[in-house]
């Protein structure tokens, strides 16, 4: 069995086209707090990817290729007032450490059957 195992997300904001691209929303059935998002044209290619594993995002873009970040969020910021979690800003990962544990989980990831190919064939 593989780690992560996603599957789609289906919902009326899927089925419509913003700029020519669908988005395609992915939840993960074995980690509440990974997700991903497929944005395809209208001959099913994937244009862009992103999957999020906690507050770490991969992206895939056609045309620029694979970049890794962290987002803003503190993961242990206290409850209360005055401490922000709301916005996520994404900042460059340049820890080979991590960037190479998230793509062995991308890689290792199962994703719906009609994507699993086109998603791994860019990781």
């Amino acid at each position: 069995m593989r780690p992560y195992q996603f599957y789609l997300i289906s919902t009326k904001k899927s089925e419509e086209v913003v700029n020519g691209l669908k988005k395609i929303t992915l939840g993960c059935e074995n980690r509440a707090d990974a997700h991903g998002f497929l944005w395809i044209d209208i001959e099913n290619n994937i244009c862009q990817i992103q999957l999020i594993f906690g507050e770490i995002v991969l992206e895939w873009i056609a045309g620029k290729g694979i970049k890794c970040s962290r987002t803003n969020r503190d993961l242990d910021a206290p409850e209360g007032i005055g401490f922000q979690k709301g916005a996520r800003i994404l900042h460059p990962l340049a820890d080979t450490t991590q960037i190479e544990a998230v793509l062995a989980e991308t890689r290792n990831a199962e994703f719906p059957p009609e994507w699993s190919e086109k998603i791994l064939e860019k990781f």
